[in-house]
């Protein structure tokens, strides 16, 4: 979605409300570019519609007048979170200016290889049933970590697909209507769930 924001603070307000309404209503992730013509902090706004303001590297500044005396930073690449779990290491670059006013950004996955990793843990593990238990009985039995890992990821990969099938059946009821406030609010949620799923496979 590429964005280019008007000047009054009630166009950014129906702005933001429709951005809103895009994510909340899209079965997917998003990436928002453009020039918000913003500068204060939006992180309420971000928090929300759960977008995540990708880092800019190069110049400091996106726009500057014409007579080079006024600087801004108004470009910005926002994406759901789900973007970053495919493209861990997304990042904006701008560019070296040609033309006034503008320079171009490119946004980019940037990875910094270190190697191999020789230990691996994932937050979300501290959640699953029998974790400490399962820690201490694989330190003394290593290959029982293995069919508990195993085990947990086909109850991850069935959680996710009864996710995905109510959400199918809510978008095709929202084709035909706009639903209840109920519905959108339950479709709201099993996103967000199914994010949260994504990043704990």
């Amino acid at each position: 979605m590429v964005v280019y924001a008007l000047q009054g603070a009630n166009d950014k307000r129906q702005l933001w409300d429709q951005i809103s309404r895009i994510i909340t209503s899209f079965l997917g992730e998003c990436i928002i570019m453009g020039d918000f013509n913003e500068v204060q902090d939006e992180s309420e706004r971000l928090g929300h519609l759960d977008l995540v303001d990708i880092d800019l590297g190069g110049p400091r500044f996106t726009w500057s007048d014409k007579w080079g005396s006024k600087f801004s930073k108004l470009d910005r690449f926002l994406v759901t979170e789900g973007i970053m779990g495919y493209f861990p290491h997304l990042t904006g670059l701008v560019l070296e200016k040609k033309i006034p006013d503008y320079p171009p950004i490119l946004l980019l996955e940037h990875r910094v290889d270190y190697g191999p990793t020789s230990f691996r843990l994932f937050h979300s593990w501290f959640l699953m049933d029998r974790f400490d238990e399962v820690v201490w009985e694989s330190w003394l039995n290593p290959d029982l970590g293995t069919v508990w890992n195993s085990t947990n990821r086909d109850q991850l990969s069935n959680k996710k697909k009864n996710v995905q099938e109510i959400l199918e059946f809510i978008d095709r009821r929202l084709m035909i209507d706009d639903g209840s406030p109920d519905l959108r609010e339950q479709r709201v949620s099993l996103l967000k769930e199914m994010s949260d799923l994504d990043h704990s496979s």
